[in-house]
């Protein structure tokens, strides 16, 4: 056989196995959605939480609007109402101060059920994430921890959940921030941060290590891990992603600070960008990766629960997918 035979069969072995392989995988994730059954572990406290729209803080809902509210995180096990205030201008103030309708907002959410937690859900994007934020700056986290502080004393909610993005691994200035914040709170309120997810290598650099959730952690009262826009490809991939946050972050949570909760963010949006594939991730992929991580592993001394993102993208069939997958009370299945 000649050289140029040889070459010509392999180049032909070489495309016909990656057609197969594409085949394989095509199949599996076409299949793996509509054949893969929970399994793994349920462990529901009613401890669960939710991002809601900045409407809430705007005033844009009445009382009404407020009662089926409650009554629908009450029905579903939810406690963290993490509610958007929107994000901060360049010296790091809040770019919105609604003081009457925080009240109103906060008021009336205690009034209702004092169990529910009205938290302050606060965007602080960086350059990187489109923002203005330089975290750098002594002064600029001066002033976010003091509007951390007005958020709870003054407008009445019950903590602060910062969602830095895009934060790398091994920020120093983030945990200043950290710092900063708990020390301008008032005593018993609740500190929170929105973290990105852990990656195997060699894609370990996209999100944190388990150094740097210890890290966080040890001065957090909670890690809200945003498992999605995750990129991951195929379902099965996905799935294993999650249950890999669950397992990791709770570790990793609990070794750095026995008092640090950790939620697992899963997603309810429909529309699907270069990071987010819907037939993917969607909630309820998301909660058979959360079961199998909770049966995988998982630090259950750090577990609170799962968090959907977001209220705004939540139909009533994600509800029933959620309720038939997260029934509440622990059981292995």
């Amino acid at each position: 056989m000649t050289i140029s035979k040889r070459v010509r069969r392999i180049a032909q072995w070489f495309l016909l196995s990656l057609g197969l392989l594409v085949l394989v995988v095509a199949v599996d994730a076409w299949l793996y959605p509509r054949l893969v059954r929970p399994g793994g572990r349920v462990v529901n406290r009613g401890q669960n939480g939710i991002w809601l729209r900045y409407t809430w803080y705007f005033g844009e809902h009445d009382s009404r609007d407020l009662g089926r509210l409650v009554e629908r995180l009450e029905r579903h096990g939810v406690r963290d109402a993490f509610f958007h205030v929107r994000g901060l201008s360049k010296d790091g103030r809040l770019r919105f101060r609604y003081l009457a309708q925080a009240k109103a907002l906060t008021d009336g959410l205690h009034e209702r059920d004092p169990k529910i937690h009205a938290i302050a859900w606060i965007y602080a994007g960086n350059e990187k994430g489109g923002g203005p934020i330089d975290l750098r700056s002594a002064g600029v986290r001066h002033t976010m921890a003091a509007e951390a502080a007005w958020l709870v004393k003054d407008a009445g909610f019950d903590g602060v959940q910062w969602d830095y993005e895009i934060c790398p691994d091994d920020d120093q200035d983030f945990l200043k921030l950290l710092l900063e914040t708990r020390a301008a709170l008032p005593n018993g309120a609740y500190l929170g941060a929105d973290v990105p997810g852990w990656y195997p290598p060699p894609l370990s650099g996209v999100g944190w290590s388990e150094d740097y959730y210890r890290e966080v952690a040890s001065r957090c009262d909670g890690m809200a891990v945003m498992a999605y826009d995750s990129g991951m490809p195929i379902p099965r991939s996905y799935v294993w992603w999650v249950s890999q946050q669950t397992i990791r972050i709770t570790k990793a949570a609990a070794e750095g600070n026995p008092m640090c909760r950790v939620l697992i963010g899963v997603p309810t949006y429909k529309n699907s960008t270069l990071s987010h594939i819907a037939s993917v991730e969607n909630l309820r992929l998301a909660l058979i990766g959360v079961r199998d991580g909770l049966a995988g592993g998982a630090d259950l001394s750090a577990w609170q629960g799962v968090s959907i993102f977001a209220d705004y993208t939540t139909d009533d069939r994600d509800w029933l997918t959620f309720d038939e997958l997260w029934p509440k009370g622990e059981r292995h299945r």
